[in-house]
């Protein structure tokens, strides 16, 4: 049976990239999105939920994240899921994370929307 995995992301930076090196020496960006979704609850009243999601770009692309992505920035991701799993104190852990292929930044607040967004960077 075949599969797919394809994520696309609107929201938040909430932190600055963080750059790290493979053995190969190819870089790692990794940094996190929070994405609001609001909602009207049951009883009529205006509700609001965030979700947190780690973000991983490798190569040339984390090169550019580091440059280009800042804390605050409004950002499309498009990406697919990865399970990343570890051990810690004997325990076994795992958590989801988007590895990116593409990247939008999205115009500053107060700008004057005379400017599209730009696709800072592609996996193509």
């Amino acid at each position: 049976m075949a599969s797919f995995s394809k994520v696309i992301l609107m929201g938040n930076v909430t932190r600055e990239p963080e750059i790290r090196f493979a053995q190969s020496g190819d870089p790692i960006a990794g940094f996190g999105i929070g994405i609001n979704r609001r909602f009207k609850g049951k009883d009529g009243s205006q509700k609001e939920e965030a979700c947190f999601v780690d973000i991983t770009f490798f190569g040339k692309q984390a090169d550019i994240c580091q440059k280009y992505v800042h804390k605050g920035n409004s950002i499309i991701i498009e990406g697919r899921l990865k399970q990343d799993t570890w051990e810690k104190d004997g325990q076994k852990r795992s958590k989801l994370v988007v590895i990116g292929e593409k990247l939008h930044l999205m115009p500053k607040k107060g700008d004057t929307g005379t400017e599209p967004a730009a696709e800072v960077i592609t996996d193509e």
